[in-house]
């Protein structure tokens, strides 16, 4: 067998076959997927290590020189810090801080009723008229909305007022505990008292009082205060037992009235006074006026009778302002009328108290009822001050002078603050006291009279007297024409100047 028997097997006529070159290329594929595979396994070896040793770049770099290329060019050096100290005192402003804790409050809101719950509660507080009041809610269930919604019992209100009227003062040591002074002021003070009876007049004025009390329940806002309600100490009918001249005895507090307005005495009016909210230019005491000067009041009631008329000539207004309208047209002129023909007293200037509606006009069925021009001492303290009965107030309230006698007692009385609060005030009211005839008041005359009065009931004790008031008009006007002869005679040239004038002119012409 020939070398190329060894390689092919040649059958017969065909061509040879490469049997063993074929085993061969076989074995070699196989020994190069080997090799492949072992060096893959140590490329992957290599980078794991050069991972974990982190020495990649320096790698890189060698194998780049060994290839004969370019490196990178080399990181320079990074700049040398030198610190250098140096010591420097700065001021520095240490701010406080605050730290503000906030609390925030978590509401836990209570589980929803699964079915009707009662319920009641009890609220106390008190009024602005320092009156307590207490409520209770209460309810109850009931029938459907449908059908509670017409019942009336469904929901109401039920007031009750609890009030305790106050007896009657009748102790003659009890009202000098008020005013310690009364027993050594009077001199039959205790025999008075002793023979006193309380006056209809006390237990009427205090039912008219619980009725408006009553009346006003459901207007919280115009109920009396507590103040107003007890401003009445006692009302003695008294006789004395010698002469059995009546007086009546009042004891109480005193609010202050600035009302009134007379043209012929003072024709200008403070506008502090008569711009206040409860002014009237009118008095219950008046007189027919005596001049032309019209009243200082006047011009300003016929400005506002035009101005409701005006607007009541205005078509469309509603019934209730037309019926508005109306009664202040009635109102202004009936006053405007007035005013044309009488005077009244003035409260800064005239001394005088006010008695309640519901006193007045009982003279037939009390002989101990006051009237209008009545008059009357009022005492406080340890002084004595003559005055009249000269207005009318509401029926229901006692106590009001007119701010000449209020700033007498207490300078800063006013149109908005009363001069005494306490019940210390006693008034003396003689019935059937007055004047036939009103007229100008004339202080002198009155002081006259309340001194023949006070003696009627055993007089004045020693060491007291009775209060002379000044007449303020007639110093006013005395001040005024002292003023007006003092600017005359400024400009007018004294004798001595007058003569050398003319002299010095007649030269001249000469």
């Amino acid at each position: 067998m020939s070398d190329k028997d060894e390689f092919f097997d040649i059958p017969g006529d065909e061509a040879p076959q490469p049997r063993n070159r074929a085993k061969k290329r076989r074995g070699f594929l196989t020994n190069f997927f080997i090799m492949m595979l072992l060096g893959c396994g140590f490329v992957i070896l290599c980078l794991v290590l050069v991972d974990i040793t982190n020495s990649g770049g320096k790698i890189k770099k060698r194998a780049i020189e060994v290839l004969g290329g370019e490196t990178e060019p080399p990181v320079p050096p990074e700049p040398r810090v030198i610190e250098k100290v140096v010591e420097k005192v700065v001021e520095v402003p240490v701010e406080k801080i605050v730290e503000k804790v906030v609390e925030v409050e978590v509401e836990v809101k209570p589980p929803m009723p699964s079915s009707y719950v009662s319920w009641k509660k009890v609220d106390a507080a008190e009024l602005w008229s320092e009156i307590p009041i207490t409520t209770e809610m209460v309810t109850e269930q009931g029938e459907t909305a449908v059908r509670e919604r017409e019942r009336n019992e469904s929901y109401q209100i039920e007031m009750k007022v609890k009030l305790t009227v106050p007896k009657p003062n009748e102790s003659a040591e009890e009202l000098a505990v008020i005013n310690e002074n009364l027993p050594k002021m009077l001199n039959d003070f205790d025999r008075l008292v002793e023979g006193a009876e309380v006056s209809p007049f006390y237990h009427y004025l205090y039912e008219l009082k619980t009725d408006r009390v009553q009346q006003k329940v459901t207007r919280i806002d115009q109920l009396l205060s507590r103040h107003n309600f007890y401003d009445l100490e006692t009302v003695l009918q008294m006789k004395h037992p010698d002469t059995g001249n009546k007086v009546l005895f009042v004891q109480g507090e005193m609010d202050v009235v600035t009302d009134g307005s007379d043209g012929d005495r003072w024709p200008e009016l403070d506008d502090y006074i008569s711009m206040s909210q409860y002014y009237q230019p009118f008095t219950s005491y008046g007189w027919p006026k005596t001049t032309s000067t019209p009243n200082p009041l006047l011009k300003r009631w016929e400005t506002k009778l035009k101005e409701y008329e005006d607007e009541f000539a205005i078509p469309g207004l509603s019934i209730d302002r037309n019926r508005y309208l109306r009664e202040q047209i009635t109102h202004y002129k009936a006053g405007i009328v007035d005013l044309k023909r009488r005077s009244f007293l003035i409260a800064e200037a005239d001394p005088f108290i006010v008695l309640p509606l519901s006193f007045i006009g009982r003279r037939d069925e009390n002989k101990f009822g006051p009237a209008i021009g009545d008059y009357a001492v009022i005492i406080h303290g340890d002084q004595l001050y003559p005055a009249i009965a000269g207005d009318a107030g509401p029926s229901w309230k006692f106590g009001e002078a007119s701010l000449r006698v209020a700033k007498q007692l207490n300078e800063n009385a006013s149109p908005y603050n009363r001069p005494v609060s306490d019940l210390e005030i006693t008034y003396l009211i003689f019935p059937g006291s007055a004047d036939p005839k009103k007229s100008q008041p004339d202080l002198e005359a009155w002081y006259a009279k309340c001194s023949e009065l006070l003696d009627g009931i055993g007089g004045i004790g020693e060491g007291f007297e009775l209060h002379q008031w000044e007449d303020l008009i007639a110093r006013k006007k005395a001040e005024a024409a002292t003023a007006a002869e003092n600017s005359e005679s400024k400009t007018l040239p004294e004798e001595g100047e007058a003569t050398n004038a003319n002299g010095a002119a007649g030269a001249e012409s000469q």
